[in-house]
C-alpha cells in the first residue's frame, strides 16, 4: 500500500474555519453528523497546533542560519589552512599530491548553455517562419 502525501490547505485555512465557526455559531447552524460543538473544537485545536507549528518553525529557520553563518567560519578557516598549506609546500610534489584532493568540485557546474544551437549546422537561434501574405 502506498502512503499518500498529505493534503496540506491553503495559508488562510485557520482564518476561513473561524470565520465559518463563528457564522454558525452566530446564525445558531446546525448540520446533520456534525456538531456545532465538534466544529469549535476544530477550531481551538487548529490554532493551538498553528502557533506550536510556527513556534517549531521559527526555532529550526534560527537554527539553521546560526549552522550557515558557523559552517561558513568553519569553510574560511579550511581554506585558509588550505591556501597556507599549498605555499608552504609548493615544492614539495608528494604533498601537493596528497592535497590534491582537496580542490574545489568543479563537476556539479552546469554547462553553458549554447545559444544559437549547433554552428556547425548552421542554426539560427530564431527558428524560420512561413511568410504570410496579407
Amino acid at each position: 500500500m502506498t502512503t499518500r502525501k498529505p493534503y496540506y490547505p491553503s495559508k488562510t485555512f485557520d482564518e476561513d474555519l473561524g470565520a465559518f465557526v463563528d457564522m454558525c455559531t452566530v446564525n445558531k447552524w446546525e448540520f446533520p453528523g456534525i456538531p456545532l460543538k465538534s466544529l469549535q473544537d476544530a477550531i481551538a485545536a487548529q490554532r493551538a497546533e498553528r502557533a506550536s507549528h510556527d513556534a517549531l518553525e521559527l526555532q529550526y529557520r534560527k537554527q539553521h542560519e546560526a549552522f550557515g553563518a558557523a559552517q561558513a567560519q568553519r569553510y574560511a578557516l579550511f581554506a585558509c589552512a588550505l591556501h597556507a598549506s599549498r605555499g608552504l609546500f609548493r615544492s614539495n610534489r608528494a604533498v601537493l599530491a596528497q592535497l590534491a584532493r582537496f580542490t574545489g568540485n568543479r563537476g556539479n557546474r552546469r554547462k553553458k548553455a549554447v545559444v544559437g544551437g549547433d554552428a556547425a549546422a548552421g542554426s539560427s537561434p530564431v527558428p524560420s517562419r512561413p511568410l504570410v501574405t496579407p
